[in-house]
């Protein structure tokens, strides 16, 4: 079943994709875990007692949907964006849904050792799309350390190792920094631990399948499934001298503003954009033809997208999707503002 299939038509007259899509921001939609914090309520102003593991910034998935809250199309979920403006909002993109999934993590404590899968597997098994995903780290937390890889030998090790209750020991432990990217391609072995901010940029994909879980328990006492079978499926057993930290390697360097490339694998690629007050950088789409996605990490500023038409104002914490139908935009930075840019470029559906 196509899950957009019910979405309602708006008439041509009301709205224009070709002279009238704009830069659109959405609700970030936080989400409660077991692990989660309290520090990052203070950018999106929650108000909750209960521990915040993720906002979900940008979503096209069923399980959280993001919402336009500025313009002609507040109030329009993001299925509904691409459903009705492809050309503005998605471009060519590897999935008929919008393929990147972005979100703020806060890890108060340990999140599970987990694994995902890869395209292949997920659509066989799990009728998804697999998941490989990157970490901006906002802030490495005390430990300043993640788990990435391991040191098992087979599948069969593997398996051994859970049934003799001794996975701690063949984990690998990797240095992080503020300010880096850490790429997590399918098949690794991987935990955010205790203390760790980040913002995640990840193929829009639900699967995910836990190895180990501290042997916590949750609210009602009791331990959270593993997915010991799976994860031996989709576990890569080269990876273990893999390292997590991407090179940063400038772009441009002019007039306050440093741009710089992180990451390019074969579902997104990751930049960083940052800028000294009262400055200006107009930029090209990152792919002619399909969107951008900007995150703001520090600062206010607005995103110029036109002559005569509105800016768009910015601050921390904002995720704002510019339409694959400009040619070309302006930020203009009020106070210093740091912001990772992401856009995809993997072509498999052409609509």
């Amino acid at each position: 079943m196509n899950i957009y299939s019910t979405v309602p038509k708006v008439p041509s007259k009301e709205f224009d994709a070709a002279t009238d899509a704009y830069p659109v921001k959405f609700t970030p939609l936080p989400l409660k875990r077991i692990w989660g914090g309290h520090q990052l309520k203070e950018w999106f102003s929650v108000r909750d007692d209960q521990p915040i593991g993720e906002y979900w910034l940008v979503s096209s998935h069923p399980v959280g949907v993001s919402v336009v809250q500025n313009g002609a199309l507040r109030g329009k979920s993001l299925p509904e964006l691409t459903e009705l403006f492809p050309e503005a909002y998605l471009g060519r993109s590897p999935q008929k849904r919008f393929p990147l999934l972005i979100k703020m993590i806060e890890a108060q404590d340990d999140l599970s050792v987990q694994v995902h899968p890869n395209d292949d597997y997920a659509k066989r098994t799990e009728n998804d799309y697999g998941k490989t995903e990157a970490w901006y780290i906002v802030d490495p937390g005390p430990g300043a350390e993640i788990i990435y890889g391991h040191r098992f030998k087979d599948r069969d090790h593997f398996l051994q190792s859970v049934q003799a209750k001794s996975i701690q020991p063949f984990l690998e432990r990797k240095k992080i920094e503020r300010d880096q990217l850490v790429y997590v391609p399918a098949g690794t072995v991987h935990a955010i631990l205790k203390g760790t901010m980040l913002l995640e940029i990840q193929q829009t994909s639900d699967v995910t399948y836990r190895v180990y879980d501290w042997d916590r328990l949750d609210q009602n006492g009791t331990r959270r499934e593993l997915h010991i079978r799976q994860a031996a499926d989709v576990i890569d057993y080269r990876s273990g001298e893999r390292e997590p930290l991407c090179r940063i390697t400038p772009i441009s360097r002019r007039d306050g503003v440093s741009h710089d490339h992180l990451l390019s694998c074969p579902f997104f690629t990751v930049e960083r954009i940052k800028m000294e007050n009262n400055s200006r950088f107009t930029c090209s789409l990152g792919r002619a033809g399909n969107p951008d996605v900007l995150v703001i990490l520090e600062g206010e500023g607005c995103i110029d997208y036109g002559q005569g038409r509105p800016a768009v104002a910015v601050q921390r914490g904002d995720a704002v999707l510019v339409p694959g139908t400009l040619p070309t935009y302006g930020i203009l930075a009020w106070t210093h503002l740091k912001i990772v840019r992401t856009y995809y470029s993997l072509i498999e559906w052409r609509g």
